[in-house]
């Protein structure tokens, strides 16, 4: 690979936006509160439908996010893994505790993630810049940059 951008992890997920809402639905702020962060909760407002496909594509954001990280044994805690969303509307990863430790030892310098969902469906793709010289970098506020979350085609799209 090149030695500017070192070595690349693609991870990606696809989620049934009715999983999430009966879970929500079954589980309510029991589900909620062990996967998501007050953060992306504040993110996914509106009706159950649009709050039920917010939540999904950040859920598929974080199985992406695991499948760069590469856990042996145990995945990370799922609030450790945020789907942060900027005002103007782009995405980014936040990575904190286990999640972090698991890149920072593995070498990731960077991470882009793009969520979205259409159709009853939910998708995130996750890709991870890999230092060629493993962990021995500086990444102590890890931020990552991303890309879109897209709503669903009624309209109620997020940008």
């Amino acid at each position: 690979m090149d030695e500017f951008f070192g070595a690349l992890r693609v991870g990606t997920d696809l989620v049934p936006v009715a999983h999430v809402a009966e879970s929500v639905a079954r589980f309510g702020d029991r589900y909620v509160g062990r996967v998501y962060t007050a953060h992306e909760v504040s993110c996914c407002r509106g009706t159950p439908s649009v709050v039920a496909a917010g939540l999904a594509a950040r859920f598929a954001a974080k199985e992406a996010t695991i499948k760069v990280l590469r856990p042996v044994g145990h995945q990370p805690d799922w609030r450790s893994i945020e789907v942060r969303r900027d005002p103007a509307g782009w995405c980014a990863l936040h990575l904190t505790d286990e999640a972090a430790r698991m890149a920072r030892e593995q070498g990731i310098s960077d991470l882009a993630v793009s969520i979205t969902h259409e159709a009853g469906m939910a998708a995130a793709v996750v890709v991870a810049v890999c230092d060629s010289a493993g962990g021995d970098h500086d990444d102590s506020d890890n931020r990552h940059s991303g890309g879109d979350d897209h709503g669903d085609s009624a309209g109620d799209k997020e940008r």
